[in-house]
């Protein structure tokens, strides 16, 4: 059976976004296995000496059961209606045989926990504290500005702090699909069209998202 393949940058993104993309997939009814997402170096960058998004991609080029490659990555301060397109573009020029879909997490990858923080608190399975009780976003909009990370921590109880390769698979599962859905946090809305993508045009060629015109 062809396979889902995931290119990300972080340790703790590793576990957490198998559990995610899984969820949402089989939630459209697409039932094609994801791989463990592997990662790769420099997705901020179409080509570089080490790594970079094209290498990536040849990278999974060369495997025999691909059926999709997802890249996601966060990005800190550019636009992803902007960045992405233009990525797309490049990789639609590749002659890949089977689609792609690059997706841009504005600000981070912790964004997507925003709107669930209710169910985050209490205690977590390895017995560590979760957020503190009445944790809420104070932000302007969910992607108003970087540093995600740190205003977990600051919610977390006095001498814990939030740590992506121990807690990002936790809150990860944590999260409820249609709270996400429903707050309307546009990074999230640009991964669920990613996938129907993906999972609509399994082994198809020059399928890519977003398209080539805009996101």
């Amino acid at each position: 059976m062809s396979k889902l393949y995931v290119l990300v940058e972080g340790h703790g993104e590793v576990q957490a976004v198998q559990n995610l993309l899984t969820r949402i997939s089989h939630e459209m009814e697409c039932f094609s296995p994801w791989s463990t997402p592997l990662r790769w170096q420099n997705l901020h960058q179409w080509e570089t000496a080490r790594g970079g998004v094209r290498k990536g991609a040849d990278f999974i080029r060369g495997k025999t059961d691909v059926g999709g490659l997802l890249i996601l990555r966060d990005e800190d301060d550019g636009c992803p209606a902007d960045l992405a397109p233009n990525i797309a573009g490049r990789l639609q020029g590749m002659n890949l045989p089977f689609p792609v879909a690059y997706v841009l997490l504005h600000p981070e990858y912790e964004v997507l926990f925003l709107p669930c923080l209710e169910q985050m608190g209490g205690e977590f399975p390895d017995g560590r504290p979760g957020l503190m009780s009445g944790t809420v976003w104070d932000g302007e909009s969910w992607e108003a500005h970087r540093g995600v990370k740190e205003w977990l921590s600051k919610n977390f109880p006095n001498g814990r702090s939030y740590k992506p390769t121990m807690d990002q698979l936790t809150m990860t599962q944590k999260i409820d699909l249609p709270t996400l859905r429903a707050a309307d946090v546009p990074s999230f809305g640009s991964l669920e069209r990613a996938v129907r993508v993906l999972c609509q045009n399994i082994g198809i060629s020059r399928q890519v998202y977003p398209d080539v015109e805009g996101a």
